[in-house]
């Protein structure tokens, strides 16, 4: 009985193994299989699917480089820029050392000296015409021949001829301007005023004849020559060397006189010779402006 029943079991199995459809085996080429007809895919897809990746990643990483290389551009030219600035810092930096070794100081001529000379001798102010006189004649000993000495004085034109007690007008006085410059060349003395007023100056210097030699005679190298003159000085005009000259003359002998540079500067010395080298300094100094 039993083995009746198993054979008919078997053969109820058999039956239904053959009758229906077969189950099959899965296995791994099956399931890529299945899974490229489920999704429509193939092989061919998938790499144009990577390729397609790949480019987008590219472009992506492409674009990133693009906003990379203006950044690193603007700096580079930056500091290009930099240093070509700090090196012409530099460069400007080292030729003003240069040129603070090399360049001479600037000396400030005095506002009383209008032409450079070759030494120079301090005059005291005094409140007193003989006391002024002696300073003066103090200062200019010891000129050698053909040297110009500037003799400083710290009192201008207006206070200077008081001291000395001058009757010069005042249209004179007022007509000159304040610095003006004494000195000496070897053994002469000479003023030079720079004028306000030529007109004024001019006819002042006229009306100053008669008393010129008395007010200032005595600063002058001819002084003693000068304290001679009995009369009234008579002046008389000179043309020398192109120049218009008002000269005293004693003795056939120029003993003091004045002229006119230009219409800016009076001249006022005792010696002819004296009065072509200030014209000479006076022109080369205005020359060199």
């Amino acid at each position: 009985m039993d083995e009746n029943q198993e054979g008919k079991f078997n053969s109820e199995a058999l039956s239904q193994s053959t009758s229906g459809p077969l189950k099959q085996i899965r296995t791994f080429q099956g399931d890529v299989s299945e899974a490229l007809a489920r999704q429509k895919e193939s092989i061919v897809s998938i790499q144009q699917a990577e390729v397609k990746r790949r480019t987008a990643l590219g472009q992506e990483v492409s674009e990133i480089s693009d906003r990379r290389v203006p950044t690193k551009t603007f700096f580079l030219l930056l500091g290009i820029i930099v240093l070509l600035a700090l090196g012409a810092l530099g460069i400007w930096y080292s030729y003003l050392s240069y040129m603070r070794i090399a360049t001479p100081p600037v000396v400030l001529a005095p506002e009383n000296r209008f032409f450079s000379t070759d030494t120079e001798a301090e005059v005291t102010p005094s409140s007193s015409r003989l006391d002024l006189i002696a300073a003066i004649t103090s200062a200019q000993t010891e000129v050698e021949e053909s040297e110009t000495r500037h003799l400083k004085i710290n009192l201008d034109a207006q206070t200077f001829f008081k001291t000395l007690d001058t009757e010069a007008p005042g249209s004179l006085t007022r007509a000159l301007d304040k610095p003006f410059m004494l000195g000496a060349y070897g053994e002469s003395t000479f003023l030079i005023f720079k004028l306000v007023s030529f007109e004024n100056a001019f006819a002042g210097m006229l009306n100053w004849e008669k008393n010129l030699a008395q007010d200032i005679g005595p600063i002058f190298s001819t002084r003693e020559l000068l304290r001679d003159i009995e009369l009234e000085p008579v002046f008389i005009d000179v043309t020398d060397r192109n120049k218009d000259v008002r000269a005293l003359e004693a003795a056939d002998e120029n003993l003091l006189m004045y002229s006119f540079f230009d219409n800016n500067i009076l001249i006022i010395t005792d010696n002819i010779e004296t009065l072509r080298v200030l014209v000479e300094r006076l022109n080369r100094e205005k020359l060199s402006r």
